[in-house]
């Protein structure tokens, strides 16, 4: 907390910068409610940090989204195959971000594990970049807002956010193990997702 408040209003924007790039390195779920904390002990204004906290969030997902629709294609057809990921794949990839791509990205951005990487499927199915910015966008204010204002109610106490936070990390380790799981599964078996 005492790095945030030195690196100010300019840091928040570089903090949540990094968070997208390095995907959840720095987890959103505990930088956002510790600046909500700096907030309510008045370091910060909630106005400022929320919209640059946000417009970093947009600039790292923009990151991520152009270096996968520039290289992120080849790189998967060649080795997708160790990962269980095959042409396919692929194909039903980019008829689901056709179809349904600015949606993906939307809800994609209330979900813990899915909102940190949804820009990498995006990219590199090639979503319209402006659709993918603009619901980018307006799918993480929601979401930050939530994180700030929690922190901001908890005011002084860190403890508030222990349980918490432990909840929240077991729930996406979950998740995150049974979708792993699954697809696994699914390609052992030779259900691809492409197939009807």
């Amino acid at each position: 907390m005492e790095l945030l408040q030195r690196f100010g209003y300019t840091g928040a924007f570089f903090m949540s910068v990094l968070d997208r790039i390095t995907i959840s390195l720095i987890p959103t779920e505990i930088l956002l409610p510790l600046y909500g904390i700096l907030v309510a002990r008045g370091v910060f204004s909630l106005f400022w940090v929320y919209i640059l906290i946000s417009l970093g969030a947009l600039f790292g997902e923009i990151v991520i989204y152009w270096i996968c629709a520039k290289g992120g294609r080849p790189l998967v057809e060649k080795y997708g195959k160790y990962f269980f990921v095959y042409k396919h794949d692929l194909e039903h990839l980019d008829r689901l971000f056709s179809k349904h791509g600015q949606k993906l990205v939307f809800w994609g951005r209330f979900l813990p594990v899915a909102r940190a990487i949804v820009a990498i499927p995006a990219g590199i199915s090639r979503l319209n970049f402006k659709k993918f910015a603009v619901y980018s966008f307006f799918g993480m204010l929601p979401y930050n807002f939530l994180f700030l204002f929690l922190g901001q109610r908890a005011g002084q106490s860190l403890e508030y956010f222990k349980k918490y936070l432990d909840i929240i990390e077991k729930i996406t380790l979950l998740i995150l193990a049974l979708f792993i799981i699954w697809y696994i599964y699914n390609h052992a078996k030779k259900k691809h997702l492409t197939h009807e």
